[in-house]
């Protein structure tokens, strides 16, 4: 049985908890000597002495303020690949499971969708190895609750490598064998919001991020931990230099679920289930949260969420 009050880290979902074992784990941030023994614990430097490059990039994966993905990096996300008209049967097939996230943006089903037209377009188009669905169901008390997505950079928070003055929160990241500090600045009303949400929705936060930074940094977001699940960049799939997170992986019903992300590139295959928010960076006045829990709570018994998201403004 998933438990209640807590979230489940997506790496732990596919292994029975023994008794004691914390289901969530966060990053050790110090190494012990395998010589002598003893406790070393890596020196600590801000991000900003790592030039020329970011480094913060290989662990956070964050969008401008017009919504735009930085450059994917070399990761564990699936690749969609382009198959060429030589293409086995079994490419043929992979298809079918990206070809299925594309069609449900127009709410289509299965039944549209004749063998003849699906192996056609799978001869020219991209393909995707077959996966299992990355949630387990629902809890019995979100049952009868729609399925919100969350993004976390950009649309919860805002970080950066560079110290900033009053951060909310200060999390250590550890990159190779050195700890960086990221200096975090919550969106207003975040924490009221995830409470809030919680009431009608079962919450999902799907980042393009590393769980060794999301974690800690959700531990301190969520300290009621309304979060059920916790997504990360190996659960993204990779699609022409971006990542997408796919709805219809989750195991959720796709007329009961919602997305909230500034980057439009993250729910390229189901535009009709995203809320586009604006990209959040520092705005101590931004109240755009306020906005969409107001038409979330609204639209939380609504017999399908796509025919209803569009109507959502910032001036809502």
């Amino acid at each position: 049985m998933m438990p209640s009050t807590q979230s489940q880290t997506q790496s732990n979902l596919a292994e029975t908890p023994k008794p004691g074992r914390r289901l969530l784990q966060t990053s050790v941030f110090s190494r012990r000597s395998r010589s002598s023994g003893a406790l070393n614990t890596p020196p600590k430097q801000p991000l900003a002495d790592l030039n020329p490059q970011n480094p913060l990039a290989s662990i956070i994966h964050q969008a401008d303020k017009n919504g735009k993905q930085q450059p994917v990096l070399a990761s564990g996300a699936r690749r969609l690949s382009r198959e060429s008209p030589g293409a086995n049967e079994h490419s043929h097939g992979s298809f079918r499971n990206i070809f299925a996230s594309f069609r449900s943006a127009w709410g289509a089903n299965d039944k549209q969708w004749s063998p003849s037209k699906q192996k056609a377009a799978a001869v020219s188009g991209n393909a995707i190895d077959l996966r299992k669905s990355i949630l387990p169901p629902a809890a019995p008390e979100d049952a009868n609750k729609k399925c919100l997505v969350l993004d976390l950079d950009e649309t919860l928070v805002h970080s950066s490598f560079r110290q900033t003055t009053n951060p909310d929160y200060i999390i250590p990241v550890e990159i190779n064998d050195t700890v960086y500090q990221v200096y975090v600045c919550r969106r207003p009303g975040a924490e009221e919001f995830l409470l809030e949400m919680a009431k009608h929705y079962e919450i999902v936060v799907y980042t393009a991020s590393l769980s060794k930074y999301a974690d800690p940094l959700l531990d301190k977001l969520d300290p009621e931990r309304v979060i059920r699940f916790r997504l990360y960049r190996e659960h993204c799939v990779q699609y022409e230099g971006n990542y997408v997170k796919d709805l219809s992986l989750l195991n959720r019903d796709i007329s009961q679920t919602i997305i909230v992300d500034n980057a439009p590139k993250s729910y390229l295959f189901q535009p009709r289930n995203a809320i586009g928010c604006s990209s959040f960076i520092d705005d101590p006045k931004d109240r755009e949260l306020d906005s969409i829990g107001r038409f979330l709570e609204k639209i939380s018994r609504v017999e399908d969420v796509r025919d209803h998201l569009h109507i959502w403004d910032a001036n809502y």
